[in-house]
């Protein structure tokens, strides 16, 4: 109570009457050291990847992870359809059940090609005429490998996503729905079985059938299924503009992977295929990037010392940046990521998606409110939140929709100043205080979300004294 009172007169020291107008200096109020734990945004946790028993990290270690916003339930078609039309949905409602009521969401990837597994596709779309080929991996295990656009192949792949999207599309849990059908692990490229390319055509197919399935929720494919397989600039740009046309979001796995990490990086570039697939989807959806294995990345040195002091960290804050990156996922071995790496895991935490500060306010007897906003994460938000004001004093307490603010145009780094007007004429004479608050939406149940402003000043409501006034 203490340090909340004198935050307040700190308040109060920056506010400067003139006339009737009130002046707020917050930048020496502000804190950018606390995670602030809020929506669409985050680091996300691999649990079903590369088969149902990889990256089990204990529950209490995920959970410990500032800001986790998701699961990638990345797991073999075979796995969720064993036989042809009989669904195994415990795989996912298990996981949903256990961690949606701890406010984690899904990412939902149903894979047709895993290194381990010989059948990630199931043995019956093969017995039932899907063409394909038996290859073995670079590490001598033999899989079935479908051609992604066999009719067959197409067909039962269909009806698997009908089945998926009946059951879960559009659902408030699921973040995304990741096309997984190219490629090894689905990342489009074939480089575990030695390559082979695929048509645009062919890609366009396995596009086109996500977009009839899924309606509501957001579709995400993987970057390396244009780049992997189109080769001339101009069939990669009729890719990209289709993907940009159907509104998918972009992942890129091949983060801190150490050929294209050093190779890349001693060139002054960043470690990852394209930062311009991000820039065309920016506007409108969400970048995921997925780090290497960190076991991996510690073997290779493309990631040394605590946070990545000694190698790493600087290209990964970069590549966060400049692929306006919101989804962070760290791959695996839980337990040892967060042992070397806390400072780090906070950091990105808040600088992955938006990161809302207020610079500064004004406020005259007319009741209009001049707030400048910055955010210092490195994305604009896709959600519109709801802003308040609340006006408490003289048995008063008072909010107040500020509906013509609008989140979603407050860019990484550049301050923005909006204006709010507020009915104070009601208002009986005496000393208020005026407070902003922002939800995730208008419902009861919405998160508040978290400003980077010192805890002192929130309220029970999550909302922020800014300022106190006279009427």
């Amino acid at each position: 109570m203490k340090k909340a009172k004198k935050l307040l007169s700190l308040v109060a020291v920056f506010a400067s009457l003139f006339g009737a107008a009130y002046a707020v200096d917050l930048r020496g109020l502000q804190d950018d050291q606390r995670v602030l734990l809020n929506p669409d945004k985050g680091w996300y946790h691999h649990f079903y990847d590369n088969g149902l028993d990889k990256y089990l990290s204990s529950e209490a270690s995920i959970a410990s992870i500032p800001n986790m916003h998701h699961l990638f339930l990345r797991f073999a078609w075979s796995f969720l359809e064993p036989e042809e039309g009989k669904f195994n949905w415990a795989l996912i409602d298990d996981i949903v059940n256990k961690w949606n009521p701890k406010g984690v969401k899904i990412s939902l990837g149903i894979s047709c090609n895993e290194t381990g597994l010989k059948y990630a596709t199931p043995k019956w779309v093969f017995d039932a005429g899907a063409k394909g080929r038996i290859v073995k991996t670079r590490w001598g295990f033999e899989v079935a490998e479908p051609n992604c656009d066999d009719p067959v192949f197409l067909e039962k792949l269909e009806n698997l996503h009908k089945a998926i999207a009946a059951r879960y599309d559009g659902k408030p849990f699921i973040e995304d729905m990741t096309i997984l059908s190219i490629g090894n692990w689905g990342e489009g490229h074939y480089w575990a079985t030695f390559g082979k390319v695929v048509s645009w055509e062919a890609i366009k197919k396995n596009i086109d059938l996500y977009k009839r399935c899924y309606k509501k929720s957001q579709i995400v494919i993987n970057n390396g299924v244009i780049t992997s397989n189109l080769k001339s600039d101009e069939e990669q740009q009729v890719a990209r503009e289709y993907v940009k046309k159907s509104k998918f979001g972009y992942r890129d796995d091949s983060i801190l992977v150490a050929w294209h990490y050093f190779e890349r990086c001693k060139n002054g570039t960043l470690p990852l295929v394209r930062t311009e697939y991000f820039d065309d989807i920016y506007p409108f959806a969400p970048a995921t990037l997925e780090l290497e294995h960190y076991h991996a990345t510690r073997k290779s040195g493309s990631w040394k010392g605590a946070n990545g002091s000694e190698e790493g960290a600087k290209v990964l804050v970069r590549t966060l940046r400049e692929t306006h990156c919101t989804f962070l996922g760290y791959h695996g071995y839980a337990e040892q990521y967060i042992k070397d790496n806390p400072e780090f895991i906070k950091q990105a935490a808040n600088l992955l998606g938006y990161w809302y500060f207020i610079n500064s306010a004004n406020f005259d007897d007319d009741g209009n409110l001049v707030l400048e906003w910055e955010n210092r994460g490195v994305a604009h938000a896709f959600t519109r939140y709801r802003l308040f004001a609340k006006i408490t004093g003289n048995g008063i307490d008072k909010k107040i929709p500020l509906l013509n603010a609008d989140n979603r145009k407050w860019e990484p780094n550049t301050p923005v100043k909006e204006t709010y007007s507020l009915a104070l004429g009601d208002l009986p004479a005496g000393e208020y205080e005026l407070s902003i608050g922002m939800k995730s939406s208008a419902k009861k149940d919405a998160r508040v979300i978290e400003l980077g402003l010192k805890e002192g000043l929130r309220d029970s409501d999550g909302f922020y004294r800014i300022l106190k006034f006279k009427k």
